[in-house]
């Protein structure tokens, strides 16, 4: 069959499973949603919707009151501002068939959401991220991002918070990002799926009345704790919008489930009483992780984290490890040492007054084996 080349060649590194083991009376928190649940209002929602609202499409505008109303101090919203999407993850393609250009530049950061950027590639455009660097905890260099932008750019993917890290840019950073872009003619995208765990005052949801460049993306899957609702938006400007409504499905979500983001986003909620648990509990996870292990920049009110091993050369894992470990359900440290040195003797010895050391390899029989020794 006559399939794309590229898509048959991508290996897709995903979020989604449609398996998972939890053990009795587990809690899931890989996805990083709240684990203290939704607001408890909705249920009346559940309770008294009419079921033959089912059999005509969904007209319901519940869902585009409700991120008015949610949005009202931060910025004057209207529907054509709007454009509601199953969960966050479509919002970002529809977005990415916007700048859909063969070989078009998209600049991020890395690591960043990866089905963001397995679908950038997917369509044939250049992923060019500025990396974070371990030797400074992984924490994104705006500095770096702003001199990266130039005319060549068509998008910049911003994740704040940032997945995986949990880092939050604040609205300065953001705004500063905004002004280069707009001089360059760049689009800012700003995936806020994270941003219920930062204060509201921080979302680029504020800069959307004055920047035509600006596309903010939400969701209610993470601390609404909603994700099995498969609902989300995306707010820009209304030419924007426009564009996107000319490459999505007009009916994104269904009746029921716009009644419910309504209900959701209208709803009292204990989210910032949830930031202070997460706090507590990365406190915690800091004291476990001894002399090894270290938490990369991140802000303890956001339900993720990057826990990485000081030594490189040791490899954590999660779940589905490899087959070469038997399929063990226990957590696995994958440690890789050196090989000594196949064709030559060398060494070093350092005698301190505190501390010493010493290091000699060489073959053991040339090119075959050898043998290496420190201490």
């Amino acid at each position: 069959m006559k399939l794309r080349e590229e898509l048959c060649a991508l290996e897709k590194n995903s979020y989604a499973s449609d398996h998972i083991d939890l053990p009795e009376g587990g809690i899931d928190c890989s996805e990083g949603c709240n684990p203290y649940g939704f607001p408890k209002e909705i249920e009346k929602v559940l309770s008294s919707f009419d079921p033959s609202r089912f059999a005509p499409y969904p007209h319901s505008t519940a869902a585009y009151d409700g991120i008015c109303n949610y949005w009202k101090e931060q910025c004057e919203l209207k529907k054509e501002n709007i454009m509601l999407s199953d969960g966050s993850i479509a919002a970002l393609y529809i977005i990415n068939n916007l700048f859909n250009v063969k070989n078009a530049k998209i600049m991020g950061v890395a690591p960043q959401f990866t089905d963001f950027v397995a679908n950038v590639r997917l369509l044939g455009m250049n992923y060019e991220p500025a990396y974070m660097k371990r030797e400074n905890n992984f924490q994104i260099n705006v500095d770096e991002l702003l001199d990266g932008i130039t005319e060549e750019v068509s998008m910049l993917y911003i994740d704040n918070p940032n997945n995986p890290t949990g880092q939050i840019l604040d609205e300065h950073d953001i705004q500063r990002l905004l002004e280069k872009a707009r001089e360059c003619n760049v689009c800012l995208v700003v995936d806020e799926a994270y941003g219920d765990f930062m204060p509201k005052e921080n979302s680029a949801v504020k800069f959307l009345n004055d920047y035509e460049n600006l596309i903010v993306v939400r969701t209610l899957s993470k601390g609404f704790g909603l994700a099995g609702l498969r609902a989300g938006y995306i707010l820009a400007s209304e030419s924007l919008i426009s564009c996107m409504n000319k490459v999505s499905n007009p009916y994104q979500i269904g009746e029921f489930t716009r009644e419910l983001v309504g209900a959701a986003l209208n709803s009292p909620n204990n989210i910032t009483d949830h930031m202070k648990y997460f706090v507590r509990q990365k406190g915690i996870l800091r004291e476990f992780l001894g002399n090894c292990l270290e938490m990369a920049k991140t802000s303890d009110t956001v339900s993720i984290c990057l826990i990485y091993h000081k030594d490189q050369k040791v490899d954590l894992y999660k779940s589905s490890f490899p087959a070469r470990y038997g399929g063990r359900l226990s957590s696995v440290i994958d440690v890789r040492t050196n090989d000594g040195d196949m064709r030559n003797y060398h060494g070093s010895l350092t005698i301190g007054l505190l501390t010493s050391r010493m290091h000699f390899e060489g073959p053991l029989w040339k090119d075959r084996t050898s043998f290496i020794i420190s201490a």
